[in-house]
């Protein structure tokens, strides 16, 4: 059976403090690929094509350069992965949303997401998670949530790492930020160039 590593980030935010800046709308993605060791590759050769320092970090948000963000996306778009994406317009959540605790909503966002994900993908497969908030025992709260959520795992590891050491989670913060941008600011320019590989975008509905 082929081995498919999958990595998750989010865009936009978690609170609904709309008043003092919350964004509408939050964005999981979770992107998939058999070949990691090929993903990461494909941007470390973005970075030296632009000459950027080893410690750069492919941020949505932070590629302030229009030519930049435009190549990753049309290397992206050759690059061998397939993507999910769960969208929640925050605005229109009902209360019991709105007191969780971040990090429940951020666990009920991306359970929500893997469910779409066909079982037999995620099966044996590694779960490569960014480190929300800093939590340490975010992949024991993410098997615990599976559990109360009778989701079942499949995954044989999930792990935390620091986005900027792991390109994969790039990835999904870039896939994570087209979504966000296409719906947010109706600019859909980057969301274009990766279309193909998103196979599903959820939009959730509570």
């Amino acid at each position: 059976m082929l081995t498919i590593t999958f990595a998750g980030d989010e865009s936009g935010d978690v609170s609904f403090n709309f008043g003092k800046g919350a964004s509408r709308y939050f964005v999981m993605a979770v992107i998939a690929t058999a070949n990691p060791e090929g993903l990461r590759d494909a941007l470390g050769n973005v970075m030296r094509e632009f000459t950027l320092p080893a410690s750069y970090e492919f941020s949505f948000n932070s590629i302030a350069s229009d030519s930049l963000r435009k190549r990753v996306f049309q290397v992206l778009q050759k690059s061998d992965f397939e993507a999910w994406a769960l969208i929640v317009d925050k605005t229109h959540l009902s209360i019991p949303f709105t007191i969780m605790r971040r990090l429940d909503f951020y666990l009920f966002c991306i359970t929500e997401l893997l469910q779409s994900i066909p079982p037999e993908k995620r099966e044996k497969a590694t779960l490569i998670l960014d480190e929300f908030g800093g939590e340490p025992e975010l992949p024991l709260q993410f098997r615990r949530y599976m559990k109360r959520r009778n989701i079942p795992r499949h995954f044989s590891r999930v792990l935390t790492k620091r986005s900027k050491s792991e390109p994969l989670i790039q990835v999904a913060d870039l896939v994570a930020g087209a979504v966000f941008r296409r719906d947010a600011q109706h600019d859909s320019e980057s969301f274009d160039l990766i279309e193909k590989k998103i196979v599903n975008i959820v939009e959730y509905q509570s």
